[in-house]
């Protein structure tokens, strides 16, 4: 008989408000109150599966506010996750053994577990602060309804409006991401908070530049740093099963990139990262001389430990790449840090890309690469086709590019990507990122990456010259 799949879950307890957070939800047992769990499969959209769940368990309609960070009493014991959650109705029902309680009632001494209780003293602090200056929008209990009113007031110009359907991906206090129905077709809003506000002006600034490109943007809310958007309809690209789309993706990638080329300095003023390779070659130094203090942190073997000399062969191999992918005269256009098949919505009459947080101006075959790299570890069966996809993506080049330069830059342009990657979020020059225990083995793993890729391009230019 075989062993029955472990699914990866976790547990939420709940703060659910009511009547504009005067009340709270609490379930009464023998022994005091509890507050509401749920257990939900680990590793999908927190705020949706949350939201579904409370409806599915007690009936109740809500959307999600925030998560709220508690210390665990218990020492050695891992923290509870607790999450704040308002009901849409004011007079919303509460389920058998439940019942809704007023904040003014005093409450120490009456849970059950002195971890439900500090975290509900917790949130009541954040609610007496609810209209200080600065206050994220997203941590005020009531903002759907208020952002539900400015929807519907954008949408008039477009004469649609808002059913009363919504499905709720995101929520935290400074980012959201909510699809709302229509009479017509869906929108969607979407706000973002540090460390990712960049990514505010650089949606309105792609949108206006490059429209065909990126979902239509009907109207922006800069005091939250949001902005609604029309559906871009089609499919994620994860979800196609057949080389077109990919073949169909490359292609309008290089017709952006090679549409930007004239728009390189909107597009850093609007926030993208400079990932030019003059910018690149100023990196490689100190970011290798960070890898080689790491590589000596290490405790354990598998996997190798990069020398010293290994890392500066490395580096000089990099330096290589860089004055090559230079030499070969393709200009810097727009690219896509994050260019993940989820990121990109394939439809009959185009391609949308979308979630631009790691915009950057560099070489644009960097983007493609990763594009590839995607492909590789989650489409394996469509890796017979990279060549063509390859092909594809080359056509719009060759108008800028001789033939033997594209053959160049994709020589080099693996190994770069994989560097640029790796130097683009800043955290190895960060003390205290570098003390989250995953960042340091996580850059090293992309330093191994590195030197394979640069094995890879010794061995290749080995093989052109035999």
């Amino acid at each position: 008989m075989s062993n029955p799949v472990q699914f990866e879950v976790e547990a939420w307890r709940l703060i659910i408000l009511r009547r504009n957070a005067s009340e709270f939800l609490v379930f009464e047992t023998d022994s005091g109150f509890c507050l509401p769990r749920v257990e939900i499969p680990a590793h999908t959209r927190l705020a949706q599966t949350l939201n579904d769940q409370v409806k599915a368990f007690w009936g109740l309609e809500v959307y999600s506010l925030y998560p709220l960070p508690v210390s665990t009493s218990v020492p050695g014991s891992p923290a509870a996750r607790y999450h704040v959650i308002e009901a849409l109705q004011h007079e919303a029902v509460a389920p058998p053994a439940a019942q809704w309680i007023p904040i003014r009632l005093p409450m120490e001494g009456r849970f059950v577990e002195s971890e439900d209780f500090v975290a509900v003293q917790t949130w009541m602090k954040n609610l007496g602060d609810r209209n200080s200056p600065g206050l994220s929008a997203f941590y005020k209990p009531g903002w759907l309804l208020s952002l539900k009113e400015w929807v519907q007031n954008a949408l008039r110009p477009f004469q649609m409006t808002l059913t009363g359907d919504f499905v709720q991906f995101n929520a935290s206090a400074s980012f959201s991401l909510i699809r709302f129905a229509t009479d017509g077709e869906a929108v969607w809003f979407k706000a973002v908070g540090e460390p990712n506000l960049h990514e505010f002006s650089i949606s309105a600034t792609l949108a206006r530049l490059f429209p065909e490109y990126l979902p239509s943007l009907l109207a922006t809310q800069p005091a939250c740093h949001g902005w609604l958007m029309a559906d871009a309809g089609g499919l994620p690209l994860n979800t196609a099963k057949v080389s077109s789309a990919w073949k169909k993706t490359a292609t309008a990638l290089a017709a952006l990139q090679t549409a930007s080329v004239s728009s390189i300095d909107d597009l850093v003023e609007a926030g993208c990262r400079d990932l030019r390779v003059g910018t690149l070659l100023e990196l490689v130094d100190p970011f290798l001389e960070v890898i080689a203090d790491l590589m000596q942190e290490q405790s354990k073997m598998p996997p190798p430990i990069l020398s010293r000399q290994e890392l500066s062969d490395l580096g000089r191999t990099l330096k290589t790449a860089l004055r090559r992918l230079q030499s070969v005269g393709i200009p810097d256009t727009l690219g896509h840090g994050d260019f993940n098949s989820g990121n990109i919505l394939v439809g009959s009459e185009r391609c949308v890309f979308i979630d631009w947080a790691e915009a950057h101006v560099g070489h644009p075959f960097l983007t493609f690469e990763y594009l590839i790299s995607h492909l590789r570890k989650d489409h394996p069966t469509l890796i017979q086709f990279e060549d063509a996809i390859r092909a594809s993506y080359a056509l719009l080049w060759q108008a800028v590019s001789l033939p033997e330069h594209l053959s160049e830059a994709f020589l080099f342009s693996p190994l770069v990507a994989v560097f640029a990657y790796a130097v683009a979020g800043n955290s190895w020059r960060d003390p205290e990122r570098l003390k989250i225990p995953q960042r340091p083995g996580y850059l090293r793993s992309l330093a191994r990456r590195m030197k394979l890729e640069a094995d890879s391009v010794s061995q290749r230019r080995v093989e052109c010259l035999n």
